[in-house]
């Protein structure tokens, strides 16, 4: 066992359903035949998830608020004293809903959209007045707890000043910048520019504290948003970047374990305790975290301070390996001389 797998998750992912009326451009789910994770299933891992120290329960889709017993399983977590994040396309929310989830104890609510107007967020997204009604619903009635989650493209990465303006238009307490994935056809075609990676890491370095947040294997812009000419890179850590196999983990709706719900590997096992340990997959990406990147992260002045996501070389390449050749946040040497 090495030294990054002696530490247990601190936090975990319940795919709930397959099921979701939306068909998103950027999907990575596979949607046709909907099913959904029985209750007991979700809830033997949501107590041991309390057992071995996680803190925080990330709860996903399809679509959630398609899941028949959401209700029931975020008032279970809620009671053992788990904190519970729904992620939510704004489809069938309504004030009735709201209020079920609030008194189930749901801790935080993140509505997806990825554009300020309709037409920015129809390139990658669905639903867009779906996620407007929401935010307003949300507002109107003081949920404090709302985030949005916003998956940086190369067709909507010059909208994030717009972005920042609704936000704050609607209350939500901070805008999440997710990395674009690979599709469930295992394609990525929408990375943003190198250009368009610089200006968005000084957008949000200049954005008050906590208003704009950066998902962890968006580790490329974490690196390039923590660069500082005083303190050097801040961008280190255990959670420097991507967390699967280090540092989360995720359940499909069918009950297996996954490092990540990206990642294709899928186990079957009991307790989580035992897959951390005894995960051939976990050892494994645990031995390529601590091996040298591929190229071009190995040229790159980031290189230290970047744990791309692995779910890129898996879908793309095939393997698993610690780099990523489609990253436009590259910066060699004499690039950053410059």
């Amino acid at each position: 066992m090495n030294s990054l797998q002696r530490y247990l998750p601190f936090g975990m992912n319940i795919e709930l359903t397959t099921s979701c009326p939306l068909r998103c451009p950027q999907c990575y789910c596979t949607l046709e035949g909907g099913k959904h994770i029985s209750y007991e299933t979700a809830a033997k891992f949501i107590r041991q998830a309390k057992e071995i120290g996680i803190k925080h329960i990330e709860l996903s889709g399809g679509e959630t608020l398609c899941y028949p017993e959401l209700f029931d399983l975020i008032k279970l977590a809620h009671e053992i004293g788990l904190e519970t994040n729904i992620a939510i396309s704004g489809w069938n929310f309504n004030e009735a809903c709201l209020d079920r989830l609030t008194q189930s104890g749901v801790s935080n609510i993140f509505v997806s959209l990825n554009g300020p107007t309709e037409e920015i967020n129809k390139l990658t997204r669905d639903g867009y007045q779906h996620a407007i009604s929401a935010l307003q619903l949300l507002q109107s009635k003081g949920f404090s707890n709302v985030y949005i989650n916003w998956v940086m493209h190369q067709s909507n990465a010059d909208s994030l000043q717009e972005m920042i303006k609704l936000a704050q238009n609607y209350s939500v307490r901070a805008i999440v910048v997710l990395a674009p994935k690979p599709t469930s056809k295992h394609e990525l075609n929408t990375i943003p520019t190198h250009q368009q990676m610089q200006n968005v890491a000084q957008i949000i370095k200049a954005a008050p504290p906590g208003t704009i947040r950066i998902e962890a294997c968006f580790s490329p812009l974490l690196a390039m948003v923590r660069d500082t000419k005083l303190f050097g890179n801040l961008n280190v850590g255990r959670t420097k970047g991507c967390g699967a196999g280090k540092n989360l983990l995720s359940i499909s709706v069918d009950g297996k374990l996954s490092p990540c719900r990206h990642l294709d590997y899928y186990e079957e096992y009991d307790s989580i305790e035992e897959y951390w340990f005894n995960s051939p997959v976990i050892a494994k990406l645990n031995q390529v975290a601590e091996e040298s990147p591929a190229s071009p992260c190995n040229k790159c002045r980031f290189e230290k301070y970047c744990r791309p996501c692995i779910a890129i070389s898996s879908k793309l390449e095939n393997a698993l390996y610690r780099g990523n050749k489609y990253c436009t946040a590259f910066q060699d040497a004499e690039q950053s001389s410059k």
